[in-house]
């Protein structure tokens, strides 16, 4: 659901309480992916693209933050969120 919305609109995601909400969907991947095993990379390839996506996002954000063109407010989620993702991929 909040990525089906981000296609239309990017700025979606730069919501604190959708970053709050992907990071905690990640993290339930995580649990998922720990449980299921080998299994789980079926799915993870159909999420795969995505979450790349959301990593690059947040990745821009957090440089614009850095350059002083951005909210640093939202700077220490869009990090966690990205970390997560690192570690489910």
């Amino acid at each position: 659901m909040i990525l089906q919305g981000a296609t239309n609109d990017v700025n979606s995601l730069m919501n604190p309480n959708v970053i709050k909400s992907l990071d905690h969907i990640i993290k339930i991947n995580q649990r998922v992916a720990q449980s299921v095993g080998q299994q789980y990379l079926t799915f993870l390839q159909g999420i795969f693209q995505n979450l790349i996506n959301v990593y690059k996002l947040y990745s821009e954000c957090i440089s614009n933050t850095v350059r002083g063109q951005g909210q640093d407010s939202l700077l220490k989620p869009m990090k966690q969120v990205r970390r997560d993702i690192l570690k489910l991929i």
